[in-house]
């Protein structure tokens, strides 16, 4: 019996990390098999993933299966369904096409090149386009979201046919005057669609998400009434975004300066496809942005979700050329639903409050300030409704969206055989005759990117991170000769956790506990075992410390034999 397994590679149940392999088995076995990949994006941490920049997919499932590959395909150029791919790239060995929109195709090979990534083929489809992959042929669906060019997928299968249906809502009037093709999705349910994976992210909101044109009066309102210089911060991607406010900004008689690589290079290369209207005349650099009267200035800069090193976060922590002034008004016009960026949000708003700035932000604007580019319940029961599939597995949101969204399915007369609420490790598992489920053998993991480094951190390395920034660091350093004697008082040494010179003897009672544990330990009829002595020097000051000041510093012992 033919089977195709959905895998999620990110996990189900996660907003971010959106990567999904579609893995068809001739007769269920893998011999033969073929795999279709949709989206491979980034994670963002949360505050207390010290150190780490970003989180991207378990690619083991497919990078062990990587002669299987027939082709990828990309829904949009959002960092969480395009960011990962030159760390996936640079893993998997071979070259299989790889498809996109016009405006994801130029996002994606400005990545690649940053990333060193060369030699990599990006190629366009467009909406009605019609691609084959092995067993697979891919249809292209335009629909509209807070970025241009956001597709979903029409998959058909020898076993079916499948809509991949990502972030999306259903604006009839957007900014670019193309709206989502609700005919289409229609006469592709009528061919009929056994399973349709959808975007659950807007499941608790009623009604339809507002238009993007909605905003257009915020922005004149804001930069209208602004005393001196206006700062605009959004996803870097958010094209809408910034063509809005770049229009209200022109007619205001503002020249607009981009502030940070990623919007510097989104914003002109969408300006380069056609996709934002900007005049060269309406740009300035920093140099002569400075000579210009605050009253004519709009920056467009990055940062909008509070990440540490971004260009807003430099100019708010004084490291930046650029300095806040009391007449500054900031507009943040960006979402507050992404996991692990929340903090970074407030912190960086209640940082330039502190510096006298007038900061605009979701909460004081009263929604007016953002608006979703997720479908809320009318929109997500609408794709129900024209697709008409027979099974349904809610993607894209955190478990208590997906588990609204199979209310919303249930409303509209889908039975519970019918609905399925995925979790981490779930695979799906389609045949003929129905859907049924199993477990992920072996389970995700969470790959962490820290700097240059690729999964070298783990859940241990972030607890000991944890500690340390919480409780501080104890090393005890013991140095000693081949006799197994000390050669020099043990010497112990805070950071973080007490200070030295007020706590002497607090210090020296820990040093006559490791020394005395040292001793017992080595004594001369004993083989020497150096971890051995580790280990019991730590649990002895560990318990002692404790005990002392109900905290818990990381204790290292350092034992050096001379």
């Amino acid at each position: 019996m033919d089977l195709l397994k959905i895998v999620s590679l990110g996990g189900f149940g996660e907003v971010t990390q959106n990567m999904y392999a579609y893995h068809f088995l001739p007769q269920g076995k893998e011999e033969g098999s073929q795999i279709l990949i949709i989206d491979v994006g980034v994670g963002f941490p949360n505050a207390d993933a010290l150190g780490v920049d970003m989180i991207i997919p378990d690619f083991s499932y497919v990078l062990q299966r990587q002669e299987k590959v027939v082709g990828i395909l990309l829904t949009h150029g959002h960092e969480d369904h395009i960011g990962a791919l030159p760390f996936f790239l640079t893993q998997f060995k071979r070259r299989v096409p790889i498809y996109t929109s016009r405006l994801s195709k130029g996002l994606i090979e400005e990545k690649l090149l940053d990333y060193g990534v060369p030699g990599i083929k990006i190629q366009e489809i467009k909406p009605d386009d019609k691609v084959r992959f092995g067993v697979f042929e891919a249809e292209a669906i335009r629909v509209t979201h807070s970025i241009p060019d956001t597709f979903h997928y029409f998959i058909r299968t020898p076993i079916g046919n499948f809509y991949h249906g990502s972030d999306f809502k259903f604006d009839p009037h957007p900014l670019d005057n193309k709206p989502s093709q609700l005919a289409k999705i229609a006469r592709l349910g009528d061919e009929g669609i056994l399973g349709l994976l959808s975007d659950s992210l807007g499941s608790e909101r009623e009604g339809v998400s507002p238009s993007e044109r909605e905003l257009a009066s915020m922005f004149e309102e804001q930069i209208e009434t602004a005393k001196g210089r206006v700062f605009v911060t959004a996803i870097s991607s958010n094209i809408y975004r910034w063509q809005q406010a770049i229009a209200v900004s022109r007619q205001q008689g503002r020249k607009i300066c981009l502030v940070g690589m990623s919007v510097g290079k989104n914003v002109k290369l969408a300006q380069k496809l056609g996709y934002l209207k900007l005049e060269n005349r309406d740009l300035v650099d920093l140099r002569r942005a400075r000579k210009l009267p605050d009253k004519q200035l709009t920056f467009l800069i990055g940062g909008s979700l509070g990440q540490v090193g971004s260009s807003l976060y430099r100019v708010t922590s004084g490291q930046h050329r650029l300095k806040i002034k009391s007449t500054d008004r900031i507009i943040f016009s960006s979402p507050d639903y992404i996991p692990g960026t929340n903090k970074g949000i407030y912190t960086m708003i209640d940082n330039l409050i502190k510096e006298g700035a007038d900061v605009v932000y979701h909460e004081i604007e009263n929604g007016r300030i953002h608006v979703s580019g997720h479908g809320a319940r009318r929109e997500l029961a609408l794709l129900l409704e024209l697709a008409r599939p027979h099974y349904v597995a809610p993607i894209g949101g955190s478990y208590r969206q997906a588990k609204r969204y199979l209310q919303l399915a249930k409303e509209l007369n889908f039975k519970d055989s019918q609905l399925v609420l995925p979790k981490e490790n779930t695979v799906l598992v389609y045949s003929r005759f129905g859907l049924k489920t199993e477990e992920l053998q072996p389970p995700l993991r969470q790959v962490f990117v820290d700097g240059l480094g690729v999964g070298d951190v783990g859940k241990v390395v972030l607890r000991d991170r944890r500690v340390l920034a919480k409780e501080g660091v104890l090393v005890i350093v013991m140095i000693y000769d081949r006799r197994r004697k000390l050669l020099q008082p043990i010497q112990v040494m805070s950071r973080g956790f007490v200070y030295e010179k007020e706590n002497r003897q607090f210090l020296k009672t820990i040093a006559r506990l490791a020394e005395q544990i040292f001793n017992q330990t080595y004594h001369a009829e004993a083989m020497e075992d150096f971890a051995l002595v580790r280990q019991k020097v730590q649990a002895a000051v560990e318990e002692y410390v404790y005990r002392e000041t109900q905290r818990q510093p990381m204790i290292l012992p350092l034992l050096m034999k001379v």
